[in-house]
């Protein structure tokens, strides 16, 4: 099983400023994607600015909304911001998809752009899983992170359909 790449982020000024979320690989991989989709959306003509701004805000969406329910430290609160990142994620993957479909995504930022989706799909339900796990424990206690993600092998699901081998595979060593 391969080790998870670094995360490019964490060679900013500002990464040494956040708080415990930072090291969640959800938040990460929403981060990346917000990268890969300002980046891609830069080559858009004008006309489709309105679209452009959407699909930024969705992208966006996600890691914020994760940040902002884990800061809130109510595990009630944490996981309504981290369904709202799923919902900012459904919409995105409507985007991209209606992009794809007028050809306006295409070859290696398309296969990119379904990579990142789908590992902050993955990592985002598995970050709710335990969410919801420790709430129905009830080991939770007010004012404290409400989850660190444990030494565990993640695999994110086929990039392509018809691919039944799984796309990446990462050991979380945080």
């Amino acid at each position: 099983m391969g080790k998870r790449e670094a995360y490019a982020g964490e060679r900013t000024r500002t990464f040494a400023k956040l708080p415990g979320y930072k090291k969640l690989i959800a938040w990460q991989k929403g981060d990346d994607l917000a990268l890969l989709v300002r980046r891609i959306t830069a080559s858009f003509d004008r006309s489709d600015n309105q679209l452009v701004w959407q699909m930024r805000g969705a992208a966006i969406s996600v890691p914020a909304n994760i940040a902002e329910g884990y800061c809130r430290v109510a595990l009630g609160d944490y996981i309504r911001f981290c369904e709202i990142a799923r919902g900012s994620l459904g919409e995105l993957g409507t985007y991209i998809q209606h992009r794809e479909r007028v050809g306006l995504i295409q070859g290696p930022d398309l296969a990119q752009l379904l990579d990142l989706y789908d590992q902050g799909t993955f990592f985002l339900n598995r970050l709710l899983q335990a969410l919801r796990d420790k709430q129905k424990r009830g080991d939770w206690e007010r004012g404290q992170p409400a989850v660190k993600e444990t030494h565990a092998a993640y695999k994110t699901a086929p990039v392509m359909a018809g691919d039944l081998t799984p796309s990446s595979e990462y050991t979380d060593t945080a």
